[in-house]
């Protein structure tokens, strides 16, 4: 019955967030020009090695020339703290915002609250102040926000998995409608059968996933669907995960303890390298939108 009626409350939460918020409809449509961050755990961070979700999204707006930047970090939560690596939570939590601040977004996809389920009742407990201070802190910085409600991963042995879930669910739909946000629930379009492992999701399965989330951010659902295997296709996807990689060594590379951190005085004049992947990834961003364009 308290499951029932959490779920109850939940739906009714979701439903009157949306039905009384013309604010979030307007944020939720992505503008012409726009830069994504996505944020979040391990999910996002795999999205890049696919590129199924930037493929969808030029494929199916390319007049918007819109640019992507994926910030997920295996483990990853609110409070940012797998983000830390040998620091302190603190210092993960500023990484993260430094992170954000090097992508220049105008649009940041909060995914969080996966790792918070996975890690039980206390770690739930604990989201609600966690991402109150990842939204105001985004709200300062002046860009929008879109939240995700997380999908249930089977796997997961934890066991007040369930009740943290809901609770995690529960925040983010409060926070939706507090702040007047759009929210896009991940949960209907991932079922148990999407999972190699029960943790994560198979090629298959970030398809969907990908191809869903780009049409919830356009408000294009019912848009023609995606033929993945078309040479064109094949061909944008494949830019899409050159682009991936090299910002991805551009904002984490392999070596960084020699170049930023403690071990900085041995190889730290290599530092002054990173910025150069930066044409490189400007100069891949416009493969894309024309490439989408043909």
């Amino acid at each position: 019955m308290r499951l029932k009626l959490t779920c109850l409350f939940l739906a009714l939460t979701i439903c009157c967030g949306f039905a009384d918020n013309s604010t979030a409809d307007e944020n939720a449509s992505l503008q012409p020009e726009d830069r994504i961050a996505l944020i979040g755990g391990t999910w996002v961070e795999r999205m890049q090695q696919n590129g199924y979700f930037e493929t969808a999204l030029q494929t199916l707006a390319p007049q918007k020339k819109l640019v992507v930047r994926n910030l997920g970090w295996s483990g990853d939560n609110a409070r940012a703290e797998a983000r830390a690596v040998f620091g302190s939570p603190q210092e993960g939590y500023a990484r993260l915002q430094r992170d954000l601040a090097a992508a220049n977004p105008t649009v940041v996809v909060v995914g969080y609250g996966f790792a918070e389920a996975i890690n039980g009742m206390e770690a739930a407990e604990r989201f609600p102040a966690d991402l109150a201070r990842l939204l105001d802190d985004q709200a300062a910085a002046g860009v929008r926000v879109v939240l995700l409600q997380p999908f249930h991963m089977p796997g997961v042995l934890t066991p007040d998995y369930d009740a943290a879930d809901q609770s995690v669910r529960q925040t983010i739909a409060q926070a939706a409608q507090e702040r007047k946000l759009p929210l896009i629930d991940l949960a209907p379009w991932v079922s148990d059968a999407d999972f190699d492992n029960g943790l994560h999701l198979t090629e298959q399965g970030y398809q969907q996933l990908g191809d869903r989330l780009a049409r919830e951010l356009l408000h294009q659902a019912a848009a023609p669907a995606i033929d993945y295997t078309a040479a064109k296709t094949k061909a944008l996807r494949d830019k899409v995960i050159e682009k991936n990689q090299l910002f991805f060594h551009r904002y984490r590379p392999q070596n960084e303890t020699y170049l930023f951190l403690f071990r900085k005085h041995e190889q730290g004049n290599n530092a002054v390298d990173i910025p150069r992947f930066d044409p490189l990834i400007e100069a891949l961003d416009g493969e894309i939108q024309q490439a989408a364009g043909e």
